[in-house]
């Protein structure tokens, strides 16, 4: 369990992060997200002992943090952080001899995750040379490569086309199966949605909402009705939204006793649909809204 008490992290007058709070167990993962400036960043670095937190307490397993556990934790910044002239593999030695590990072991775990990745031929390549997305996976294994135990990803899908950001929640999947905590920061709230379990959204520093993902969306009321077909729908009683995407239609509702009323005029039409919970960035877009009224 990881466990954030009161972490608070002032610059004279300036807030970065105020009285944040939040536990993580293993096999779960967390959702720290906010736009640029809110304190993400900044929560990441303290809990890695690279900056000094001004207030509150960091815990792992009951005890507070003293940051002497070099391989604790791994971390994929948000910045790219290779260094372009070395080989692949000199690169990834580098760092994992920072963490005390034996060149065997090393050896056998980069040559682990460059099989995983499918991308075992660039293993003497050098950094340079690489595309932004396999740079980015290169970055992911410096993280992995110590087999850490809290897993800290900042915006790992920078770069990413499709089929890596598929391979990613895949690599997410299975670190949740061995027990491992991630924490994981993303404005592309769309691909993460189905992986986090807990989520903290940060606004300048401060804590918007936090909590048990699906229990935050099923506290909203609004509904989403998805239909398998394109019709020109009308926003009628109890519809706030419409969006056509391809071949389907989504209707927002206020709530579920309105999207019960539609489902049931659906049935009769025999047409196929869906009932969901409104989106994690629909959830976000509200809570910001509400702030500003």
């Amino acid at each position: 369990m990881l466990s954030v008490e009161h972490l608070s992290k002032y610059y004279g007058n300036k807030i970065g992060v105020k009285d944040l709070s939040f536990r993580i167990g293993k096999g779960k993962v967390m959702g720290i997200l906010g736009s640029n400036g809110s304190g993400k960043t900044t929560t990441f670095r303290m809990l890695l002992g690279l900056i000094e937190k001004s207030e509150g307490k960091i815990l792992y397993e009951g005890k507070e943090l003293d940051f002497s556990d070099k391989c604790l934790f791994g971390y994929l910044p948000e910045e790219k952080s290779l260094l372009r002239d070395l080989k692949v593999k000199d690169q990834v030695f580098y760092l994992a001899r920072l963490k005390k590990m034996d060149d065997q072991i090393i050896e056998q775990q980069l040559d682990y995750w460059l099989k995983y990745f499918q991308i075992e031929r660039y293993k003497n390549a050098k950094v340079a040379t690489l595309s932004k997305g396999n740079t980015q996976l290169i970055q992911i294994i410096c993280a992995l490569v110590h087999q850490p135990k809290i897993i800290i990803f900042d915006e790992p899908l920078n770069g990413l086309d499709l089929e890596n950001v598929a391979m990613f929640k895949k690599l997410c999947q299975k670190l949740k199966k061995e027990g491992k905590i991630l924490l994981v920061s993303s404005h592309q709230y769309n691909n993460i949605e189905d992986l986090v379990d807990e989520v903290v959204y940060l606004d300048k520093g401060k804590t918007c909402f936090k909590g048990n993902l699906k229990m935050l969306k099923k506290k909203h009321p609004e509904r989403i009705i998805i239909i398998d077909r394109e019709e020109g729908y009308e926003e009628d009683k109890g519809i706030i939204d419409i969006e056509y995407i391809g071949n389907k239609t989504l209707l927002k509702v206020e709530n579920e006793e309105i999207a019960k009323s539609y489902i049931r005029k659906f049935m009769k039409e025999k047409s196929t649909f869906s009932l969901e919970l409104i989106s994690l960035q629909m959830m976000i877009k509200e809570t910001l809204n509400e702030r500003v009224d």
